[in-house]
């Protein structure tokens, strides 16, 4: 067995090579985070309907993919996902779908290969998995490398807000594109906050995080 697909991948039988849609890794680690809420359901010391999903980079990527994916998760609050998380595709800008497939091709099923310098052939972009997510509490968290692009994560925000309004909730709020640390655009159902600095989940962004939470579960 490939390494990659090791491990939970062998509770769902034999992989299938001939297919382009096999389980990948971004969709077991989505899928581990709503096993830990089963967890949670079953043990009366945890409080199930105020579950936060958080994660950095690739492990943000694959919480916005749980959150979309399960409802029981009240809020999602993604970190500098990159590519094949917040950011639009289709912008063709930072970790695009060439450089994902060509560092991690464990990621991502083998169908996304079809959009290597070809995104503007996708149906679809981020911001739909994004109001997936919808009307539950979204956070979007960023930072100032070009390779993870933050105009287009802003940009898919502003795309994916609409989907709140819809359901009766508040989208994100209608300020112009926030400059770094300024939480002008933090709603109090979708926001979007973003920061200069080191790669990884920072002390200000587990503030934004629990501020938010706290907003979301009405402390």
């Amino acid at each position: 067995v490939e390494l990659p697909y090791a491990g939970v991948f062998e509770l769902w039988g034999a992989r299938d090579e001939s297919r382009t849609d096999n389980p990948t890794a971004l969709g077991a680690w989505a899928w581990a985070l709503s096993r830990a809420v089963d967890f949670a359901e079953r043990d009366p010391a945890l409080d199930e309907k105020r579950v936060v999903v958080t994660g950095c980079s690739r492990l943000g990527k694959a919480a916005l993919l749980a959150a979309a994916r399960d409802e029981r998760f009240a809020v999602c609050a993604p970190n500098q996902t990159g590519n094949g998380g917040v950011p639009l595709a289709k912008r063709f800008y930072g970790e695009n779908v060439f450089r994902e497939i060509e560092m991690f091709p464990h990621w991502f099923c083998k169908a996304y290969r079809k959009y290597v310098d070809n995104e503007q052939a996708m149906k679809f972009d981020q911001h739909l998995l994004l109001a997936a997510i919808a009307p539950r509490h979204l956070l979007v968290q960023g930072y100032d490398r070009p390779w993870f692009d933050p105009k287009g994560e802003w940009l898919s925000c502003k795309a994916a807000s609409p989907a709140w309004t819809f359901l009766g909730k508040p989208g994100l709020p209608d300020v112009a594109e926030p400059d770094y640390f300024s939480t002008s655009a933090i709603g109090p159902c979708f926001g979007y906050v973003r920061r200069k600095g080191q790669h990884g989940i920072s002390g200000s962004d587990w503030q934004w995080i629990l501020d938010f939470a706290d907003g979301a579960f009405g402390k």
